[in-house]
């Protein structure tokens, strides 16, 4: 879609919906009004919200189609754009920092960085592209930059072609790529490597891998970006909470929002105590990420995916695979890090 269109396009079909936060209580459930506006069309795969403050715009990507997206609330502007001379899975878009236009993208196994007005539909030719996971098949997932620009990317296995929507586990890592541009493996035997976030003092980071239906934490030491003591915070299947985690960011109140994939819902966990402190749903199926953003950063946006569904679901939840912006949450968030690439030597 070109830029012409854009606008009108979202003034056309953007719609209002109503949603919820349940927030368990010790004697009841209470439902607090909240609202959703679907701010995009129906992508196959939306994945990596990344909220950038100096253009005061979303970008995301389109997966398995390899389109970058960018949409500009106060303008109702949205920008679709294909990456030049380059087919094939396109897993996140971040900012580099210090350089207008310039992105690091994931491409398949490897990552790049391309230049984009943000207006136009084609992008440059990625350059300086590394191969970060030489497992045969893999790919990179879901991607974060740290608060000193070092960029975090996880990868996952195929998908397997016998029973479409279910991947080969156990053959994703986690990585990190330092400021210089090595790339050094954190993690192992990860099914997919999803939610990535900080807590508010740095010292902890939390981790989504999904097929273990969990929220982890770790102690993080930000110099050297070293993991250590490794547990579990949030047991989605003890807790019996329906879907896959998937996409995560934190709050102001060091809150942590998690994405459930293969279900409408969205998490609000206390990792402090790992509790359930309130859910929100859209009316969408397969919620991938989320990020605040917005003037305040009191907006909350969430990707979804619209693949892999039958024709009841989609006749159902047919905005399933836009983007949505939440507002009323009564939560504040962060903006995305851009990634220092300034010293890459790749």
């Amino acid at each position: 879609m070109s830029a012409s269109n854009s606008t009108g396009f979202l003034s056309f079909f953007t719609q209002i919906w109503c949603c919820y936060l349940i927030i368990p209580t010790c004697s009841k459930t209470v439902e607090v009004g909240t609202t959703a506006e679907h701010v995009s069309p129906v992508l196959e795969l939306g994945e990596g919200p990344h909220w950038d403050p100096l253009t005061q715009s979303l970008y995301f990507v389109d997966l398995h189609r390899a389109r970058v997206n960018r949409y500009h609330p106060e303008t109702n502007g949205y920008f679709i754009a294909t990456i030049d001379d380059y087919e094939g899975d396109v897993s996140l878009i971040i900012p580099a920092e210090g350089k207008n236009n310039n992105f690091v993208v994931g491409l398949g196994p490897s990552i790049g960085i391309i230049e984009w007005d943000g207006r136009s539909n084609k992008t440059s030719r990625p350059k300086h592209v590394k191969l970060v996971d030489e497992t045969p098949g893999n790919r990179l997932n879901d991607g974060k930059a740290d608060a000193t620009g070092r960029l975090w990317v996880g990868s996952m296995g195929p998908e397997i072609k016998e029973s479409p929507g279910h991947y080969h586990k156990r053959r994703g890592s986690l990585y990190s790529v330092e400021l210089d541009g090595t790339v050094i493996k954190r993690l192992s035997n990860v099914s997919i490597s999803n939610g990535m976030a900080w807590s508010l003092d740095k010292k902890k980071f939390y981790y989504v891998d999904t097929y273990k239906f969990a929220v982890e934490a770790y102690d993080f030491d930000i110099v050297s970006g070293n993991l250590t003591n490794n547990r579990v915070i949030f047991n989605m299947t003890a807790k019996k909470v329906p879907g896959d985690p998937d996409g995560m960011t934190i709050d102001t109140d060091g809150n942590l929002w998690v994405a459930c994939f293969n279900s409408n819902y969205i998490l609000k966990i206390d990792p402090k105590i790992g509790r359930l402190l309130e859910t929100v749903q859209l009316p969408a199926y397969q919620v991938t990420s989320v990020a605040f953003g917005g003037l305040k950063l009191n907006e909350l946006y969430a990707t979804t995916a619209g693949y892999h569904l039958t024709e009841v679901q989609k006749s159902k939840r047919p905005y399933s695979g836009s983007v949505f912006r939440v507002t009323n949450t009564g939560s504040k968030g962060f903006a995305g890090v851009p990634v220092k690439t300034k010293s890459w030597h790749i």
